[in-house]
């Protein structure tokens, strides 16, 4: 049974094997019609193995001359646009949005053949899986980046998803620990060296992989700032080797060549597996983020403990060196919260309480937003955003509301 939309895919039950076909151009001599078969036992593998191929073809020039289908528009794009542009995870992201929304929906119909009603389909395809609208918003915003990039392209004279509106995003309102509460899990972790882990994310509002991303020459103790610089985070493997060639193993990271995809410009580097440091995204994500007094105490004690670190090296590690795995680290964030009698709330939700609490205390939108570097926040002349007065005046009320016992 094939999916709505997947075109010439399906099951041979007998077999146990998925079978997929793209139409190539006819012969050139006898004009027949040509097409390539590929199977695979895992129908996931399949998906992701005829979209590999199609790109090399399409490179090859041996993909239909016509209007392409959508789903070959968006292997092309991923691959080819998207992908020297967005950092590994948001790549995974849209590609996980395509195949799970987009593709099934409307993946089979030519790029020039596209309708609205085309891109209601996709927003139904969501709403009707009983997901929110917020992933259906996500879905059109992705899809439209594409159109939009296929009309620069001349694939397509319009970007029809620009003429439907957009689906509302959901109003829901972020779980996150109030003051007391957080008051309650500073006071858990204190009592262990590990604590700084924790403190630091409940006293400064930073992202998880701002946070594992943290090396020993970003904290300066005598200023009391720490300086987000890099962010830790999972890039997934791709297979390296050509469909002319394959290596036979269904997964990328298997594979004899495997490679990531980091874009061209991004300073990234390596740490361990599948783990790399990247630079923040954007100009507002460089920034420096004064530390609470009894931040800094705990910091100032931490690092005393670790005082073999390099300057390179991360603050935050397993204890055999190697980085903090984010699934783990979520996992004993759940843990500590379950210990502590706490709501299970989201890793991110610290970050939340921050911002709530920066509110509460009245702190100035532009203060707030450079403390937790939101990309719409006033950057100051310079790559990173140094910390002002206001910043440190908002770090010490924040201090002064949750380092009190």
């Amino acid at each position: 049974m094939r999916g709505k939309g997947e075109g010439a895919i399906f099951e041979d039950k007998d077999r146990g094997l998925w079978t997929a076909t793209i139409e190539l151009p006819p012969d050139s001599v006898t004009g027949k019609r040509r097409r390539k078969t590929i199977r695979r036992k895992d129908k996931g593998d399949l998906l992701a193995e005829r979209s590999r191929i199609m790109l090399d073809l399409d490179r090859a020039g041996d993909l239909p001359t016509s209007s392409p289908t959508l789903e070959v528009w968006i292997a092309i794009w991923l691959s080819k646009i998207a992908a020297p542009r967005l950092k590994p995870r948001t790549l995974e992201g849209y590609r996980s949005y395509m195949e799970q929304y987009v593709l099934p929906s409307i993946g089979r119909y030519r790029l020039d053949k596209l309708t609205p009603a085309h891109i209601r389909r996709v927003h139904e395809a969501v709403t009707e899986q009983g997901l929110s609208s917020t992933t259906a918003l996500q879905a059109h915003r992705i899809l439209s980046k594409c159109l939009t990039d296929a009309m620069r392209e001349g694939k397509v004279s319009r970007n029809v998803a620009t003429l439907v509106a957009a689906p509302r995003r959901a109003i829901t309102k972020q779980q996150a620990l109030t003051a007391t509460q957080a008051k309650v899990f500073l006071r858990h972790v204190a009592t262990d060296l590990s604590g700084a882990r924790w403190a630091l994310a409940m006293l400064t509002g930073m992202r998880q992989g701002e946070q594992l991303g943290l090396t020993r020459e970003s904290i300066d103790l005598e200023r009391g700032v720490i300086t987000v610089a890099w962010a830790l985070g999972r890039v997934a493997f791709q297979h390296g080797c050509s469909p002319a060639s394959p290596c036979g193993k269904s997964r990328g990271g298997n594979c004899s060549q495997r490679r990531t995809q980091i874009p061209a410009g991004m300073e990234a580097r390596q740490v361990a597996g599948g783990l790399w440091l990247m630079r923040p995204k954007s100009r507002a994500g460089w920034r420096e983020v004064p530390m609470t007094p009894g931040l800094l105490e705990i910091m100032r004690r931490y690092l005393a403990s670790r005082a073999e670190l390099e300057p390179q090296d991360l603050v935050f590690v397993r204890a055999d060196g190697l980085p903090r795995d984010p699934s783990q680290d979520f996992r004993e964030w759940k843990a500590l919260l379950a210990a502590c009698g706490l709501p299970d709330v989201k890793l991110h939700s610290a970050r939340h309480s921050v911002a709530t609490l920066l509110y509460e205390l009245k702190v100035p939108d532009s203060t707030r937003m450079a403390i937790l570097g939101h990309s719409s926040a006033t950057v100051t002349a310079g790559y990173t955003h140094v910390a002002d007065a206001q910043t440190r005046e908002a770090m010490l009320q924040l201090g002064a509301l949750l380092d009190a016992p």
